[in-house]
């Protein structure tokens, strides 16, 4: 089985999951839990790693951080082993605590921190025997919930020495005010009467990053495109790519649709509209088999970077010119 992919670099962002061998507990009391938070918070200061949000579940813990030193890896070998070690010999075991290594996803800090720290601190009443429960009656076990950081969030005489709280405050619009807290928790209680299924974390790829394509196109191009030794991480690398299916086939389609010379769609002053059109459609439609640096070659030579900056340039055109929409649409139903 493909292991996911270990991306680390300075200022990177991480949802962070251990879980519990086969679904077992990993906290039996409460002075499980306070000793997973002081070895935590030990860590955290030893390695400077940022921790801005967590939950302790009974079979399993979330938390984000965020790593200046690009050492997650370090930081999370340390921290689990130290907790396994103090676990095992508290409760007369031995053996492996967790499940396998960690999961961690990198995430994109804009797009998606503030609904991913919601989702954590909801973790609490997500659980199956809550399901049937009334709002009013989850917001109140939420707010009584121990062991996460979302007290911290809504109440300063709450708040732990060792998590940060501003930065996830001010991208929720309010700041680390009382209006700013205030708003975070409203924010939060909506997440009750949604949809407790989160959809974002269908966006993850390679079971590794979550964010925008331009994210993901960064993240490919700046470490992975140049690097494969580990085999087992190969299907993840793929699952970052975009798929070939052939750019070639693409093409002759977009030279019908436009009426002009193939060879013309592989030079960079050829035709323009079509040109970014065949960009857009490969990057689209030609996922999970190929990477957007192959893809690059075949339309020519061009880096990772312009088939982003060519997204966005299309899409002002495209807002402008209903012509070049209907004719994106035709090319794309008949790649569907």
């Amino acid at each position: 089985m493909a292991r996911p992919l270990r991306i680390e670099y300075p200022g990177a962002w991480y949802h962070v999951t251990c879980r519990g061998n086969e679904k077992r507990n990993i906290f039996r009391d409460d002075a499980d839990r306070d000793k997973l938070l002081e070895i935590l918070s030990a860590n955290l200061k030893l390695y400077r790693i940022e921790l801005h949000s967590y939950v302790l579940m009974q079979n399993h813990f979330h938390i984000i951080l965020m790593t200046p030193e690009a050492n997650l890896g370090k930081f999370m070998q340390r921290f689990n082993t130290t907790y396994t070690v103090y676990f095992n010999r508290r409760h007369r075991r031995s053996g492996h605590l967790f499940q396998g290594r960690y999961k961690a996803i990198l995430i994109e800090k804009d797009e998606y921190l503030v609904g991913l720290s919601r989702y954590i601190h909801l973790n609490p009443v997500r659980i199956k025997k809550y399901s049937q429960l009334e709002i009013e009656e989850k917001r109140k076990i939420l707010k009584g919930y121990a062991w996460s950081s979302y007290a911290g969030y809504t109440h300063l005489r709450k708040r732990q020495p060792f998590a940060h709280y501003s930065e996830i405050l001010d991208m929720a619009g309010g700041g680390d005010s009382f209006g700013g807290r205030k708003k975070y928790e409203q924010f939060v209680m909506d997440g009750i009467m949604k949809d407790m299924n989160i959809t974002f974390w269908k966006g993850v790829r390679g079971q590794t990053v979550l964010g925008s394509d331009d994210f993901v196109d960064w993240i490919y191009e700046s470490f992975l495109s140049k690097k494969n030794e580990d085999r087992r991480e190969l299907s993840g690398i793929r699952d970052l790519q975009t798929d070939p299916g052939t750019v070639e086939e693409i093409g002759r389609a977009v030279a019908r649709e436009f009426g002009v010379e193939e060879e013309g769609l592989y030079r960079p002053r050829g035709v323009p509209q079509a040109r970014s059109i065949l960009m857009e459609l490969c990057r689209v439609h030609l996922s999970r088999k190929m990477n957007f640096a192959e893809i690059g070659r075949r339309l020519g030579g061009i880096s990772v970077s312009a088939i982003s900056q060519n997204k966005k340039r299309l899409e002002a055109s495209l807002r402008k010119d209903s012509r070049l929409r209907e004719s994106l649409q035709r090319l794309s139903k008949g790649l569907d």
